[in-house]
């Protein structure tokens, strides 16, 4: 068992915060990227449109069937062979966008898919356009249904933008694998690198939780859908 100071902790935790910021705005933006992939995806996917299916499916079954690291080499080497070349981060950005975009788009694809046809036809029989039923009736009640795995795809995210290490973004496990080549205390550096990814990834979970709950009990004090639908179209009694 090697020798333990909290000197050490408190040495080395300015520059392995610095990286957990960064991390944070990774995480952000690619999963703010990853949420627009995966609804445009999911949505593609339930057309009625082969030719829009057909290469969407083939997207999220190629990514699926490939490592994630691979897909971020890729992007960061292979891409300006062919004239397009990205720094680091946007390259880190995009790998784990186009990614998690396709897994997230099979939880999007599901939680729209759960939504009763019946709620589709009463939108139609009130007048509702199709995006005005996407906006006000289906994506509202899918987005309850998939918040729970929505946030762990979140979680596993924000832990898996360490992979972006490899191409030498200085988040927080790069940051921490520095001071290790200079240092040589990497059982202090990973120990605090493992406590400051549960102390930012902990709270996360909670917060979903209390969410969930929250989204719930709202729409059992509101009356459901059907109610929303009754303030819309007064003239609707039943869906």
């Amino acid at each position: 068992m090697p020798e333990v100071k909290l000197s050490d902790f408190l040495l080395y935790l300015p520059t392995l915060l610095a990286g957990a910021r960064l991390t944070i705005l990774l995480s952000l933006a690619t999963f703010c990227l990853a949420i627009v992939i995966a609804l445009l995806v999911a949505l593609g996917r339930l057309s009625r449109y082969r030719l829009l299916r057909v290469p969407l499916t083939a997207y999220v079954e190629f990514i699926r069937g490939t490592p994630g690291l691979v897909q971020i080499y890729y992007i960061f080497y292979v891409l300006p062979v062919w004239g397009l070349t990205l720094n680091a981060a946007l390259a880190g950005i995009l790998g784990l966008g186009l990614n998690y975009g396709a897994y997230l788009s099979e939880v999007f694809r599901g939680g729209i898919k759960s939504v009763p046809p019946t709620q589709r036809e009463a939108a139609t029989t009130i007048g509702l356009s199709y995006f005005q039923t996407l906006r006000f009736v289906i994506l509202p009640q899918a987005f309850r249904n998939v918040l729970p795995p929505t946030v762990n795809y979140f979680l596993s995210l924000f832990k898996d933008t360490s992979l972006l290490s490899v191409i030498t973004i200085q988040e927080l496990t790069f940051s921490g694998l520095l001071l290790i080549s200079t240092t040589f205390n990497s059982f202090v550096i990973l120990t605090e690198i493992a406590i400051i990814y549960f102390v930012m990834c902990y709270p996360i979970a909670l917060l979903s939780t209390y969410l969930e709950y929250r989204l719930h009990r709202r729409s059992r004090q509101r009356g459901g859908w059907r109610v929303v639908w009754r303030r819309m179209m007064p003239g609707l009694t039943s869906a």
